[in-house]
């Protein structure tokens, strides 16, 4: 599992920086239609985490995750075979983000699910930060390759990569030999009770409501900052696709080193004062990206800023999926996972489609100093004494 999902990740951040690329510079879009593209891969994460939990509870997840990858496998692949015979259009990116993105949906909530099954509850801080490393990992890797691939194959044969990363993820789940169990049988209930039930493992559970209510309000905000930052960063201060694929790898190197050091700090400090530690870093950091100018300098700067915030916003992500599963009882995983993911990761789209819309009404640069100004909000609600007073949980 673990070994499918380092390849995989490093695909997926191919795709996630070459599709933007391939629409602003090939296709020439707007700020607009980054902000589309981002809100077609990101709406099923408003649409379909309800009933993708329902669908799940009662099907063994590693299938899900195997088909999944096949699936986003024929996606990606279609736009380099589209593009090669001309036929490609704005509408066919958007098309492969939506659906893309429905397939990440369901691959995303049956992995947080299936991973409580596969190891002890103690050793879930280890595991989550070995596969939020992964994700470090991808977006260290995955933007340099990225770039490197753009240049030498055109940003749509970039995606062959990343077609291939599914391939071996798929492969290398299918070496999974752990049956597992099956789950307990219940009383069948509705689709509404059952989707009540799954709201309920996040609203009606105080800590998981406020890191929800937090990690909302965060990725609006990173939505936001990611649209402005592309365009600013490439078009206006004209730093070039490939300056912009090196912050991203510094990020991602941020980012594992949040990821390894979180356990060991965990260990040391507890839930509650690691969450308070980790979000200055997650949030104030990225106030150093508005007064960016052009050159070495610029870059420097930028490149800083998304190191420190990466790696604040890794250990956030790998504190808050501990607690969620380690609070949550197995037969309610997947409909909490699903709920959380509607909740948190909703937000991206309405954050993704604002974003296109402001940065060409006001301009890149003023949504760049109000997207961090969001994130420094949403600490918020976990800056509670609920949240602080989990140290108890990591003995």
């Amino acid at each position: 599992m673990w070994t499918g999902d380092a390849v995989s990740q490093v695909g997926s951040q191919i795709t996630g920086v070459v599709l933007p690329l391939l629409v602003l510079t090939t296709m020439n879009g707007s700020g607009t239609d980054i902000g589309l593209l981002q809100a077609c891969y990101t709406a099923p994460f408003v649409l379909l985490p309800l009933l993708a939990g329902v669908w799940l509870e009662r099907r063994a997840r590693l299938p899900v995750l195997v088909s999944t990858d096949l699936i986003r496998l024929v996606l990606v692949l279609a736009v380099p075979l589209l593009a090669l015979t001309g036929a490609l259009d704005l509408w066919h990116v958007f098309l492969v983000a939506a659906l893309g993105g429905a397939a990440t949906v369901l691959h995303d909530i049956a992995a947080s699910a299936y991973l409580p099954r596969v190891v002890a509850a103690d050793q879930l801080p280890a595991a989550n930060s070995m596969l939020a490393t992964n994700q470090a990992v991808g977006n260290t890797a995955g933007p340099g390759v990225a770039g490197w691939a753009a240049g030498a194959f055109g940003p749509a044969g970039a995606l062959v990569f990343d077609a291939l990363s599914y391939l071996v993820s798929a492969s290398a789940l299918l070496l999974v030999r752990r049956r597992e169990e099956p789950p307990a049988p219940e009383p069948r209930a509705s689709v509404r009770r059952q989707i009540t039930d799954g709201l309920g493992a996040v609203l009606g559970q105080p800590v998981i409501r406020r890191v929800v209510i937090h990690a909302g309000i965060y990725n609006a905000g990173y939505a936001l900052l990611g649209v402005a930052f592309l365009i600013h960063f490439v078009r206006e201060l004209g730093q070039g696709s490939t300056r912009y694929g090196l912050v991203m790898v510094v990020g991602g190197l941020g980012a594992a080193t949040g990821a390894l050091l979180t356990p060991a700090v965990l260990r040391r400090f507890g839930f509650g004062r690691t969450f308070t530690l980790v979000l200055p870093f997650s949030t104030l950091s990225y106030l150093l990206l508005p007064g960016a100018g052009g050159g070495t300098a610029g870059l420097v700067r930028c490149a800083v800023a998304f190191f420190l915030g990466s790696a604040g916003a890794a250990g956030g992500s790998v504190i808050a999926m501990t607690l969620r599963q380690r609070l949550t009882p197995d037969r309610l995983l997947a409909r909490m996972t699903a709920s959380y993911r509607l909740i948190a990761f909703g937000s991206l789209s309405v954050g993704s489609t604002a974003a296109g819309l402001l940065v060409d009404r006001f301009g890149a640069r003023a949504v760049l100093w109000c997207a961090p100004l969001v994130l420094v909000g949403s600490a918020v609600p976990v800056l509670t004494r609920t949240v602080r007073r989990l140290d108890r949980l990591s003995q």
